[in-house]
């Protein structure tokens, strides 16, 4: 006998889709937000597709245990349409997005305190970095506004 069952297309196993938040901010503009964790410890990261390179908040309490070496050279602008002078890099373990987990072995650390300055102000929280269209290219990111999710690959 032929039992008709609707079946679901198993994920793949390298996919991993997490929900965020999109918020309406004051003066404008939407932004996106992305729960993680790092070393175990929640947090939260903006999602921005038009800055270049990922930065992290260096003088956030979560990466005290992160060995921070200063970024020598001409290579230091690290997008947010401004020239950075203290930019340093470390190594970030268990850095997570859901049940995406990896290490970064070369994170890039840069003063956050501006924007954090607004975000908590305008949405109550800070933020321990910016996701920039490096990362979400490397893990083929998409990012699914209708159902506010966010969908990485390894």
């Amino acid at each position: 006998e032929k039992i008709n069952r609707k079946m679901k297309r198993p994920r793949p196993q390298n996919q991993y889709t997490t929900r965020i938040s999109i918020k309406s901010l004051e003066g404008g503009g939407k932004h996106i937000f992305a729960p993680c964790s790092i070393g175990g410890t929640r947090a939260i990261m903006l999602i921005d597709t038009g800055c270049s390179n990922t930065v992290f908040d260096c003088s956030s309490e979560l990466f005290s245990d992160v060995r921070l070496h200063e970024l020598k050279g001409t290579n230091k602008n690290y997008s947010l349409n401004a020239s950075i002078d203290d930019v340093k890099v470390g190594k970030i373990k268990q850095f997570a997005i859901g049940k995406f987990t990896t290490d970064i072995n070369r994170a890039v650390f840069i003063s956050l305190e501006q924007i954090n300055t607004l975000y908590e102000t305008m949405i109550g929280c800070k933020i321990v970095g910016i996701l920039g269209s490096d990362f979400l290219k490397k893990y083929k990111a998409v990012i699914d506004f209708g159902s506010g999710k966010l969908t990485l690959k390894e």
